[in-house]
């Protein structure tokens, strides 16, 4: 299978994780009042649980017992690694917003402005800016060494 096409299957497998991921995000923070930080501790996992089936069995085609350890292994040192990234960037970012509160207070007003929608962007955007800073590399170290071909 050639990359663009992994690549798109890549790119839909992320957004269900991103889905179940921000989903169990915004619950924690909104419904639990979790902080930033934790939330994202207990939601990032099982967006890479949904990741994980869906990048073997589809994206990568690796539908075969064979190597399904050593690609679960492989996968969750990847995910490790991006999520001690992720913490940290959405710490970082959380840190930032609270600072210069201008783009969230801006995309607040524009995007929760229509409808009777209340969200608090200083606590979403940095999941948002983490999240879309460590999406290439994933795909790449996934590709080239997670889901290859032995």
């Amino acid at each position: 299978m050639n990359w663009i096409s992994q690549l798109k299957k890549y790119v839909t497998v992320g957004v269900g994780s991103a889905i179940t991921d921000f989903t169990i995000y915004g619950v924690l923070i909104h419904f639990a009042g979790f902080p930033p930080e934790g939330a994202n501790l207990i939601s990032r996992p099982c967006g890479g649980l949904f990741s994980f089936t869906g990048n073997k069995l589809w994206t990568f085609d690796r539908r075969q017992l064979e190597g399904t350890r050593r690609q679960f292994v492989r996968f969750w040192i990847v995910w490790a690694v991006s999520y001690g990234l992720s913490e940290l960037l959405v710490w970082l970012f959380h840190l930032y917003f609270i600072r210069n509160p201008v783009l969230p207070q801006a995309l607040s007003s524009l995007i929760f402005h229509v409808g009777h929608i209340q969200a608090d962007m200083v606590k979403v955007l940095p999941k948002v800016c983490a999240e879309g800073l460590i999406c290439t590399g994933l795909f790449l170290t996934h590709r080239f060494w997670t889901f290859r071909h032995s």
